[in-house]
């Protein structure tokens, strides 16, 4: 749920790449820094040694099915398209202790796609003959959800990702384009995301491309709503910092859920108007 390697590139020269060994634990392992350094526990440690750390133990299947099952709320009209009062998805992904997962994030599902997921579906009607755009969907299961929540209805849903065919990379510019050459100039009444937020220099990144894709209110029609589940790691970046910057660009925020326990935030963001 991941900008990709090029909007990760915006990072000053010497800044630690991060990857979610750095994420999940803070200087447990070696990351690759932008001018060629490494840092770590043990900057001694042979490359014997590093890969000593990981081969052995390799799972031979690092892989596992998730399945998930969304009760849909008895006011709804909304369906599972066979009749039914439940939503199933299953979706294939890395385990989240596999080694692959330490090298991208979006190869499994994270805890903040679940409290979208809920937001969601105590939401029906925000996606209800609407269009709704994923950021960062990684293995896409708040975009799934999104567009089999609404199967009988006329919703539009079109999920993205930084590292995969379904590309879009944050920023003013290569937004704009994905405007005119993918979504036919037409903003979205709907942004959601989940867990997306793992640099200090993706955030303005992020707010630019919701700027330029979240409809704007006028000419008789309510403005957009972008819906992001925010979940702390051990990064340098906090949701202070991402509220302040979404007030710079012209947003007014509403806390919608929260898991202090678990640390993970749901916030709602419209045009100020």
């Amino acid at each position: 749920m991941h900008p990709s390697d090029e909007a990760r590139g915006r990072a000053a020269a010497g800044e630690v790449q991060w990857t979610d060994d750095s994420i999940r634990w803070e200087g447990g392992l070696r990351v690759k820094t932008t001018d060629g350094g490494e840092a770590g526990n043990d900057d001694d440690a042979s490359s014997e040694e590093e890969d000593y750390l990981v081969d052995p133990f390799k799972d031979p299947d690092p892989f596992e099915i998730f399945p998930f099952r969304f009760r849909i709320p008895d006011d709804e009209t909304a369906s599972d398209g066979d009749g039914g009062k439940h939503i199933d998805i299953r979706i294939r992904g890395y385990k989240k202790d596999s080694d692959e997962v330490w090298q991208s994030t979006g190869l499994t599902l994270w805890r903040a796609s679940d409290y979208l997921c809920q937001y969601q579906m105590d939401n029906l009607g925000l996606f209800r003959d609407k269009r709704t755009l994923e950021l960062g969907a990684g293995l896409g299961l708040n975009g799934i959800l999104a567009w089999r929540s609404t199967v009988n209805t006329n919703a539009e849903v079109c999920i993205t990702d930084g590292d995969s065919d379904a590309l879009l990379i944050w920023g003013r510019q290569s937004s704009e384009q994905f405007l005119e050459r993918i979504a036919d100039n037409r903003k979205y009444d709907a942004i959601i995301a989940s867990d997306i937020i793992y640099s200090p220099v993706i955030v303005e990144p992020l707010w630019e491309t919701v700027r330029a894709l979240l409809k704007r209110p006028g000419d008789g029609e309510a403005g957009g709503t972008f819906v992001m589940a925010y979940a702390r790691r051990k990064v340098p970046v906090s949701i202070e910092l991402v509220l302040e910057k979404a007030e710079e660009y012209g947003f007014a925020y509403e806390l919608a859920k929260e898991d202090t326990d678990e640390g993970i935030w749901v916030y709602t963001f419209h045009f100020r108007a």
